[in-house]
């Protein structure tokens, strides 16, 4: 996989993310218990809403006075906005996600290769190869060299 970005596409890019961001300050983040006590209105439950503000719409003698039909009316059109702004970005941020393992995964092909070959190098003690295979190393802890030959060694009785 081969991606570059020109540098209008990456101004481009940070400009809508940035408008992204000055919209969304009317929004609301919740932490991950929030999240669990919020049930989340999709699908089924989407189609009942609906179903709800169409009577309401039809009968507004039966709306309660403590619900707020001028607010509820501007929560449907937010809601609905943002279910379909966040099925464009999610389809979007998926593609993103997915480019982005994929390079990930040619970017560690290539430096497991490179890696190799410095192990290579330094086990045939090429100039140079062992402070760079020493440095990266680093990556694999549980790699253990050659084990150290031990001092005593024990008989058996």
């Amino acid at each position: 996989m081969s991606v570059e970005f020109t540098t209008d596409e990456i101004k481009l890019m940070e400009d809508a993310i940035k408008t992204i961001a000055k919209i969304m300050v009317k929004g609301r983040s919740l932490t991950p218990n929030e999240r669990k006590a919020y049930g989340r209105v999709k699908y089924e439950k989407e189609i009942w809403v609906t179903k709800v503000k169409t009577h309401m719409d039809k009968h507004p003698d039966r709306i309660p006075q403590y619900v707020d039909k001028a607010e509820y009316d501007r929560d449907y059109v937010a809601h609905s906005l943002l279910n379909i702004w966040s099925d464009l970005i999610e389809q979007q941020f998926n593609l993103m996600e997915d480019t982005n393992r994929l390079l990930g995964y040619d970017l560690d092909e290539s430096s497991l290769m490179f890696y190799r070959d410095v192990k290579t190098a330094t086990k045939n003690n090429a100039a140079g190869a062992r402070t760079i295979f020493d440095d990266l190393k680093q990556q694999f802890p549980g790699s253990k060299g050659k084990k150290p030959a031990t001092a005593t060694t024990t008989t058996e009785k």
